[in-house]
């Protein structure tokens, strides 16, 4: 837009009763693009404000027939007729204290008679800009407040939605405690924990990349996978290798997620760790290291998946302590003097005889800082096993409980059968439970199916196939031996190897139930050795657990085709 239609945009008011002048005044300033009005007295003028009419710039002579211009000024101002329009005085005074009293009256520009046009129009368009500016500010500042009061209001509706998706996807467990402090509105941290059918434990802390809103989208649909994937009952191998390949597809090359993922096999006494980018965490007892959980991968939505590498930690569960695991948001916050928080701080902290970990290092970093608000997301979890695995197996205890076969399910069978390497890359009893799931089964009754599908299908493999001696645990190293003995027998099998399983619902008027047989490619096994082989074998400890949750066992020679037959309780 040029000068000259800016210009015919507005209008200015000329107030002077010499009739030649004001004439002249007018014609002279819309040669210059201006839209003007003429007043010859006060009373015209105020008619002309009162009416209504927008008004940019006045240009008033001083002395009226009817009164001066600051009493036209005064009344303007008392009835707030104008929004401060920019006024320019016209007046052969030129007395100082005069001009300051124009000045002090709001006047914006003086110009002494005789007037010279041309400076009167390079004060015209001098004010009338800043009108156009001012207009321009009011302008934006009304679509700021617009955009501001849209944004609040999605901000309100996302956050709400965020919080309500994670309260959904989380549960309250004994022995769990997380603590996050976000640095915004929406958090880029997360922490869950899950029961599995099983009743394993499943914990996940998740740090996306920045902060707000941005990190908090990023970290949507690692949640609903872990979720979905722990209800189904998959192990957390698999649950970080489809985290890793939904970041790679669908979130920008920026972007990535570290994460640390934690199983606690209820029944093994076992527990499993993936770290990748996590600080490292420690499992504490009274002060005392037993383990350090080092980030040993990169963080999820970096790797493709050839390179992209899932293997877990394992460790033996010692009986108590605590594990503690944090976001580098607390190691990296730094007080007035730029000093870090630190690890080294950290480590000195957790070895502490104290019986309340969090609450040192959320003590702690206040104190250091001088502040409870973050430059980052901060979070701090605290897992105890103890409480955990009492935890878990109660809720699993009212799940079998409670369990019940509904009626009128109908007749159905399923089967599946695994040969060769794939025995080491399909989890089965996650399959068998996504199946019963669709055909809406209790999900009570689904947890018990899960539980002793995972037992026998498990002793098929490690046991019946791969001929695995369980008392390998037993040595000090026992734990890394036994998975490197594993992962060493799997990579060797080939088709000749193989695991059945078969579901099958027979309903009668007599009875209803879920009839699960197993059957392996390995030698068997002897029942009648059974009282005397170790306690973690097929016949010891997981058979019990079969035989406690089931209404009949049958091992079909020569041991490797087990039938059991699930009812209601």
């Amino acid at each position: 837009m040029n000068a000259h239609s800016n210009a015919s945009l507005h209008y200015i008011l000329v107030v002077d009763d010499d009739e030649l002048l004001n004439e002249l005044f007018c014609h002279f300033l819309q040669a210059k693009g201006f839209n003007t009005c003429s007043a010859p007295s006060m009373a015209a003028a105020m008619r002309i404000v009162e009416a209504g009419a927008e008004i940019d710039l006045i240009v008033l002579d001083y002395q009226l027939t009817d009164g001066n211009g600051l009493e036209l000024l005064s009344t303007i101002n008392e009835k707030k007729l104008l929004h401060n329009p920019p006024v320019i005085m016209i007046s052969g005074n030129e007395d100082t204290l005069f001009l300051e009293n124009c000045f002090a009256c709001g006047v914006a520009d003086y110009v002494i008679k005789p007037v010279n046009l041309s400076l009167l129009a390079l004060k015209v368009n001098a004010l009338i800009n800043s009108v156009s500016m001012q207009r321009l500010i009011i302008k934006q500042n009304a679509e700021l407040e617009r955009f501001k009061r849209e944004a609040e209001r999605e901000e309100s509706i996302a956050k709400f939605t965020y919080e309500y998706l994670l309260r959904q996807n989380s549960e309250v467990i004994d022995g769990v405690s997380m603590w996050l402090k976000s640095s915004s509105s929406f958090s880029g941290d997360i922490a869950l924990a899950k029961i599995s059918p099983g009743g394993d434990l499943y914990f996940l802390l998740a740090d996306a990349t920045g902060h707000g809103l941005s990190a908090a989208i990023t970290v949507m649909p690692v949640v609903s996978i872990f979720t979905s994937m722990v209800a189904k009952g998959f192990h957390i191998q698999r649950i970080v290798t489809e985290i890793n390949k939904k970041l790679i597809r669908d979130t920008p090359q920026d972007r990535f997620v570290a994460a640390i993922l934690i199983q606690m096999h209820r029944e093994r006494k076992e527990i499993d760790v993936w770290n990748g980018g996590i600080p490292t965490a420690y499992w504490v007892q009274e002060g005392v290291i037993l383990q350090s959980f080092h980030s040993q991968h990169m963080a999820l939505g970096i790797l493709e998946d050839d390179m992209f590498d899932a293997n877990v930690i394992t460790c033996d569960f010692p009986g108590g302590g605590a594990l503690i695991a944090h976001s580098d948001g607390l190691t990296e916050e730094v007080n007035d003097e730029g000093i870090c928080f630190s690890s080294e701080r950290v480590l000195e902290l957790v070895k502490a005889k104290t019986k309340d970990l969090q609450s040192l290092l959320v003590n702690e970093l206040k104190s250091f800082t001088g502040r409870d608000h973050y430059k980052d997301d901060v979070s701090i979890c605290v897992l105890e096993p103890e409480k955990i695995y009492k935890s878990c197996g109660k809720q699993l205890q009212d799940s079998i409980g409670n369990r019940f076969a509904q009626e009128n399910i109908g007749n159905f069978s399923w089967s599946l059968k695994i040969s060769g390497g794939k025995i080491a890359s399909c989890e089965i009893p996650p399959l068998c439970n996504k199946f019963l799931q669709y055909l809406d089964l209790n999900q009570n009754f689904c947890h018990v199916v899960f539980i002793v599908v995972s037992e026998m299908v498990a002793n098929a493999i490690d046991h019946g196939i791969l001929k695995l001696n369980s008392a390998i645990k037993e040595s000090p190293d026992g734990f890394n031996a036994y998975i490197k003995e594993r992962d060493k027998r799997l990579s060797e099998l080939d088709d000749s190897d193989f695991v059945e399983v078969h579901l099958v619902w027979a309903e009668s008027k007599e009875r209803s139930g879920l009839e699960i047989g197993v059957r392996d490619s390995g030698s068997g096994y002897d029942v009648c050795a059974e009282k005397n082989t170790c306690d973690l074998a097929f016949s010891g400890r997981g058979l019990r657990l079969i035989r406690n949750l089931a209404q009949s066992v049958e091992i079909y020679p020569p041991g490797n085709f087990i039938k059991v037959v699930l009812g209601p309780s």
